[in-house]
């Protein structure tokens, strides 16, 4: 199947038109269009579906929104290393804009989808941290090549999440951004880091947190230790 094809199937099952019990044929399918270049036209009908499939409550569909966003995850290395998509020094990149460069209008497209998504009401379920999540890991990958100036904000708002796969992609995108950008990062920032720190049990998110001040050059990689191993103290030997 082609993309209009894959994405006229999530329609019918939308509809309660598709009478299939297999599902797992639809991301070979997807997996196999990354193979050949691809339109625009056919990235607004995958934003389109992703956008459908997030406001349906069907069981069939969460686990098909999965291989929509692995399908996502895969563009930005498809577009900039396999097709050599010419960045340049601090180019800005903004969200559904027509630009000349098919490539670069079709990353354009994606990151508005992102932008829509974390705009689209949290109700909390694992649908919308695995949506959020995929919006976030996106705009970090960007975040590598382009300059986009609503990445930061859009992390930020997000490192406080009660979704754990969403805020990890936040603290994950925050710390990427600090490794490519200069900007001095503000004392509120870092205590919302501490705090998020010290009140998780999770070590990858402690150790983000660190990563980040760590890139943001407010601390070195030896304090960094010394930091994780009082944490550790902490929430592994003190309970």
């Amino acid at each position: 199947m082609n993309v209009k094809e894959i994405c006229n199937e999530i329609d019918l099952i939308i509809a309660g038109k598709n009478n299939s019990n297999d599902y797992k044929y639809i991301y070979p399918h997807l997996n196999m269009a990354l193979t050949k270049k691809i339109k625009y036209d056919e990235i607004v009908l995958i934003c389109e579906t992703i956008i459908k499939i997030a406001k349906t409550k069907n069981r069939i569909l969460r686990h098909l929104e999965k291989d929509f966003w692995k399908f996502v995850d895969e563009i930005p290395f498809q577009m900039i290393v396999m097709q050599r998509l010419a960045i340049g020094e601090d180019e800005e990149l903004l969200s559904n804009t027509n630009y000349d460069n098919t490539d670069k209008k079709i990353l354009s497209r994606i990151l508005g989808l992102s932008q829509e998504v974390l705009e689209l009401k949290d109700d909390n379920s694992k649908g919308s941290d695995l949506r959020r999540a995929g919006s976030l890991s996106f705009l970090g990958e960007l975040n590598n090549y382009f300059h986009i100036p609503f990445a930061k904000r859009l992390f930020v708002d997000s490192i406080k999440s009660k979704n754990k796969k969403e805020q990890y992609a936040a603290l994950e995108g925050l710390a990427s951004y600090y490794e490519v950008m200069e900007d001095e990062i503000e004392d509120d920032l870092v205590n919302a880091l501490d705090d998020i720190k010290n009140e998780t049990d999770d070590r990858s998110v402690a150790s983000a947190c660190l990563q980040i001040q760590i890139n943001a050059g407010i601390i070195d990689e030896l304090e960094a230790v010394f930091e994780m191993g009082d944490w550790k103290d902490e929430h592994y030997y003190g309970r």
